[in-house]
């Protein structure tokens, strides 16, 4: 069995808010502040990204092997002066909420 591993930051953009995790367009999870969340997945190739209502991050597609862990990081790019910005960048991907892989 393989794993996907996504571990989110603490930060105070979206604090009390979770994460849905989608892979291949699909709910699988959601995952809390400072939270890490696991997922098993079968071998093969897989489309990835977080959602925060309509807010999306940039989308991973992945090749995932036997006994293969991938490891993915969240959160918000919303840090110190720019959680200002926070009702604009709803409309951009990958900012109010974002995930790389590892």
């Amino acid at each position: 069995m393989a794993k996907m591993v996504f571990e989110r930051e603490s930060q105070f953009a979206n604090k009390w808010r979770k994460f849905d995790i989608y892979i291949n367009d699909n709910k699988r999870e959601n995952i809390k502040d400072g939270e890490t969340k696991q997922i098993d997945v079968e071998p093969g190739e897989y489309i990835v990204k977080m959602q925060i209502d309509w807010v999306e991050s940039a989308t991973h597609k992945v090749q995932v092997k036997q006994d293969e862990t991938i490891h993915f990081q969240c959160g918000s790019r919303l840090k110190g002066w720019k959680i200002l910005k926070a009702s604009s960048a709803m409309n951009t991907v990958d900012e109010f909420v974002y995930l790389e892989k590892k």
